[in-house]
C-alpha cells in the first residue's frame, strides 16, 4: 500500500479531530554578522635568540626523560638556526609520527575480535531491539545505538570508546544485525505464501521466541503487520529494509496521529487477510516497564533516537545497510549463520544465546 493511500485513509478517519494550532510563520531573527575579534591582537611576540633557545631546551631535557635517539634529534632541532630547516625538520617528524600511528592502527584493527560471550550479548540486544515497537528505524544508526545501550548497561569486554577497535566492533554488530534481520524477514515472508493464514499474534509469537525478555504487544502487532505488508510487495533483498524505513519516515512526517492511524489501518487489513489474532492462543503481554531488566529499559529508551541515515560519530567504514541493507552480503551472512553450529533460520534458533547473561545486564 502506498504512503499516499495510507495517509488518505488515515486523514479520513481523523477528519473529526480538532485542528492543531498553526505554527508561527514569523521569520527567525537575523544572525549577528559582526566580525569575531582577533584573540591575538593584543599580544606581543618577542623573538628568541638561538643561544637562548638552546639553553632553554637543555634545561627542559634535564626534566623530561627521552630516549638517546630522541635527545639527539631534539638537540639537532635546537641547534638549527635557519627557519626553513626548522620547518623541514618539523614536517619530517610529523610524517614519521603519521607512519607510526598508521602502523599502530592497522595492527590493532587486525588483532581485536569480539569474544564469543560478547557476540552472544550482541545478538540478544539486536533481537530485543528489532522487536521493540519503539524502534525508530531498522537501519541507519542502529549499530551506534546498540553500542551506547551496551555501554550504559555495563556490558563487559567492549573495546574502549573512541578507539580504533570501535570500528571493528561496529562491523561485528553490523554483521550480526544483518543476519538477525534476514531471519526476521524470512519468518515474516514465509507467512505470506499462498494458502497461509497465519494471524499476526501467532507470527509475532514466533518472533518473540528469539528474545524471552520482550513480550508481544499491540504495538509489536502493528509493526509485524507493517513489515508483512512490505514482504507481500516483493521488494528485492537489497532494498527491503530501506523501503520499510522510507515509508516509516514518510508517515512520521504526516504527524504522530496520522502515523499511528496508518499503522492501525495496516493492522486491520492484516486481520482481514490473515485471520483474527484474538482467536490465537498467543496473548499480548505488558510492554517494557519498571519490572523489565535494566538493559532492556535502556535499549527501549534509546530505540526512538535511531536516525535513518548514519552519522558514524567519526567512525569511517564501508556502509553495510544505508544503500545496500541486505543484498548479496546479507544473503552470504545468512548462509554463514545457517552453517553456524546450533543455528538455524527457524523461530527457536538463538534461544541459548539470548539466555546467556550475567549479573551486569539484569
Amino acid at each position: 500500500m502506498s504512503t499516499q493511500s495510507l495517509l488518505a485513509r488515515s486523514r479520513a478517519r481523523l477528519a473529526q479531530s480538532a485542528p492543531q494550532t498553526p505554527r508561527s510563520s514569523s521569520p527567525p531573527p537575523p544572525l549577528d554578522s559582526s566580525p569575531a575579534p582577533n584573540p591575538l591582537s593584543g599580544l606581543n611576540f618577542i623573538a628568541t635568540r638561538p643561544g637562548q633557545l638552546l639553553n632553554f631546551g637543555e634545561r627542559v631535557l634535564k626534566r623530561i626523560k627521552l630516549s638517546t635517539e630522541a635527545e639527539a634529534e631534539a638537540r639537532a632541532y635546537l641547534e638549527t638556526t635557519n627557519k626553513e630547516e626548522r620547518d623541514a625538520l618539523e614536517f619530517i617528524h610529523l610524517l614519521e609520527l603519521k607512519d607510526l600511528l598508521k602502523n599502530s592502527v592497522e595492527t590493532r584493527i587486525s588483532n581485536w575480535k569480539a569474544p564469543a560471550p560478547l557476540l552472544k550479548i550482541i545478538r540478544k540486544f539486536i533481537w530485543a531491539l528489532l522487536l521493540l515497537p519503539t524502534i525508530q528505524y531498522y537501519g541507519g544508526t542502529v549499530e551506534i545505538t546498540l553500542i551506547e545501550a551496551m555501554r550504559l548497561s555495563g556490558v563487559k569486554e567492549l573495546p574502549p570508546a573512541e578507539t580504533v577497535d570501535t570500528e571493528t566492533l561496529v562491523r561485528e554488530i553490523a554483521r550480526e544485525l544483518s543476519i538477525a534481520r534476514s531471519q526476521f524477514k524470512k519468518i515474516v515472508s514465509d507467512s505470506t505464501r499462498s494458502g497461509q493464514k497465519l494471524d499476526v499474534a501467532t507470527l509475532s509469537g514466533s518472533l518473540v521466541s528469539h528474545s524471552p525478555h520482550v513480550n508481544a504487544t499491540l504495538g509489536l502487532y502493528f509493526r509485524v503487520a507493517f513489515i508483512r505488508m512490505h514482504c507481500a510487495l516483493g521488494h528485492s533483498n537489497a532494498e527491503f529494509w530501506t523501503k520499510v524505513d522510507s515509508q516509516l519516515s514518510e508517515l512520521r512526517k504526516a504527524g504522530p496521529e496520522e502515523f499511528l492511524s496508518s499503522l492501525q489501518i495496516v493492522y486491520e487489513d492484516d486481520i482481514q487477510k490473515y485471520n483474527d489474532p484474538t482467536k490465537s492462543k498467543h496473548k499480548t503481554g505488558s510492554g517494557v516497564d519498571e519490572s523489565s531488566p535494566k538493559w532492556l529499559r535502556t535499549l527501549n529508551s534509546l530505540a526512538p533516537k535511531i536516525q535513518q541515515f548514519s552519522k558514524r560519530q567519526g567512525i569511517k567504514r564501508k556502509r553495510v545497510e544505508a544503500d545496500d541493507p541486505e543484498g548479496e552480503q546479507e544473503e552470504q551472512e545468512e548462509q554463514e549463520e545457517q552453517e553456524r553450529p546450533g543455528s538455524s533460520a527457524g523461530p527457536d534458533d538463538a534461544q541459548p544465546d539470548l539466555e546467556a547473561d550475567d549479573g551486569n545486564h539484569d
